[in-house]
This record gives C-alpha cells, sequence and structure tokens, in this order.
C-alpha cells in the first residue's frame, strides 16, 4: 500500500512537472530542466520505497529520501531562476553552465551520501562488536548465576563476581583479551568446587584490572 501511494505520488508531481509545457515556452533549457527534475522525481520515489522496504537499514536509508528531497528541492529552484530569466526577463543563458551546474549539485549530493553510507558502514561494524562483547559478559554471568545455584554457600561471593561483570563496559581492546580469555578460565575452574571464595575474590580482581584499562583507553 505504500509502495502503490508513493508511485501515485510520484506520478502527480510528474504531471505538474509535464503541465508546465501547457504555459511555458518550449525551449533546450526548458527540456532538459523537465528531464532532469523527473530524474530527481524518481530518485526520490525509489529512495522512499527503499526505506520502507528495508525497516532494518532505517537509521542509515532515513538519510536517502532526506537528501534527495533537499537535492529535489534546490535543483527545481535552480532550474525555475533559469527558466523565468528566459521567459519572463528574456535572458538566455548557455544549456551547457545550465546542465553543469545541475552536474555540479548532483555531484555534491551524491558525495553527501556516500559520506553518510561510509558513516553507517562504521557504526554497523561498531555495533556489531559492542554485540559481541555484551553477548561474551552476558554469557559469564549467566555461567556465574549456574555456579550461584551449585554452591548456595558462596552465595554472597559469586554475587559479586555477577554484579561486576553486569555492570562492565562491553567496550574492549585485542589488547585486553588475555584478561577477558583468564576471566573466563577462571569462571569455569569454579566448577571443581575448591577454594570458591578465594577464587572469586581473584576474579573481582581481574574484572577491576580490564575495567580500569578499558577506562584508561576511551
Amino acid at each position: 500500500m505504500k509502495t502503490k501511494s508513493i508511485v501515485v505520488i510520484g506520478l502527480i508531481l510528474a504531471i505538474v512537472a509535464s503541465a508546465l509545457f501547457l504555459v511555458v515556452k518550449i525551449t533546450t533549457l526548458f527540456i532538459c530542466a523537465y528531464i532532469i527534475a523527473l530524474f530527481g522525481i524518481a530518485l526520490l520515489c525509489m529512495g522512499t520505497v527503499y526505506l520502507f522496504k528495508n525497516p532494518g537499514t532505517y537509521p542509515w536509508f532515513a538519510a536517502f529520501p532526506m537528501v534527495i528531497k533537499i537535492y529535489l528541492t534546490l535543483q527545481l529552484t535552480l532550474s525555475a531562476i533559469f527558466i523565468i530569466s528566459e521567459n519572463i526577463y528574456n535572458r538566455s543563458f548557455s544549456v551547457n553552465w545550465f546542465i553543469l551546474l545541475h552536474i555540479a549539485l548532483l555531484a555534491f549530493f551524491a558525495i553527501l551520501l556516500v559520506v553518510l553510507k561510509v558513516g553507517k558502514d562504521v557504526i554497523v561494524k561498531r555495533e556489531a562488536v559492542v554485540k559481541e562483547k555484551v553477548t561474551a559478559l552476558r554469557f559469564m554471568q549467566l555461567d556465574v548465576e549456574s555456579l550461584m545455584r551449585k554452591f548456595p554457600a558462596y552465595e554472597k561471593d559469586l554475587r559479586q563476581v555477577r554484579d561486576e561483570l553486569r555492570y562492565s563496559d562491553p567496550m574492549s581492546h585485542p589488547s585486553l583479551a588475555y584478561y577477558e580469555e583468564q576471566i573466563q578460565r577462571e569462571i569455569a575452574a569454579l566448577n571443581d568446587g575448591k577454594d570458591i571464595a578465594g577464587r572469586a575474590s581473584e576474579l573481582l580482581r581481574l574484572i577491576a584490572d580490564r575495567n580500569s584499562r578499558v577506562k584508561v583507553m576511551k
């Protein structure tokens, strides 16, 4: 339904642009402006349709129709200035300059979209890293909670370890892999039930060391 509505809006805009043939002197410049306007309308429709069909890409692709709206507004304004000057003030401009200005305008917004796309890729990559780290910390918390049920006598010591993991910053750095692997090994080793209180204290120290280094690297 949304796609059909967008297509209808695009057709209405195209019809309005075509209606100008009834009142504007038909020149090479006007025909070029008409084709460029249809191109902008088509871009806007395609970008909006893509946005609705790919809701998962919304944070990035919402920028596409927004940028195209600005591009379409500016290119129509530029065309209007040339056409009004030609039809009302009888001042003719070079078609080559007209096309060149439109190419420059399109290039500017194309570069803007590329920059936005690069920024989106960086954000997605960052989110993937954060998600991976959050998942790893969550699994460690679940392992500790399992140990709390297995060794209820040491619930207080293990709860401290769980809480420290829960409030740890998920971001990390490759240089901290040693601490994170050691934390995972120490948690796994607790299953043998030996010196749980002492090992819990050592885990708290490792987690504190890891977290302090995360803060330094920010």
